[in-house]
């Protein structure tokens, strides 16, 4: 039985994982910085009660604090 998956997004920052894992009847993600320098504990968890809804979320979140280009 398939529990859990990864999504790698690649940005100038370090790449961000996002690990989704069901939870009974919910979803989980937590989030990682794959940065040099940067510590690799959980940057972000969101939770939600489809696979779906959460990833909505992780996207919009990786995008607003680590945009594909750099903000200048």
């Amino acid at each position: 039985m398939k529990t859990g998956r990864l999504l790698k997004f690649h940005r100038p920052a370090g790449d961000v994982h996002a690990y989704f894992y069901a939870e009974e009847e919910a979803v989980r993600a937590v989030l990682y910085l794959m940065a040099p320098g940067h510590e690799r504990g959980p940057v972000h968890e969101v939770r939600g009660a489809s696979s779906e809804e959460v990833e909505q979320q992780v996207r919009a979140w990786i995008d607003a604090r680590y945009p594909r280009t750099p903000l200048r």
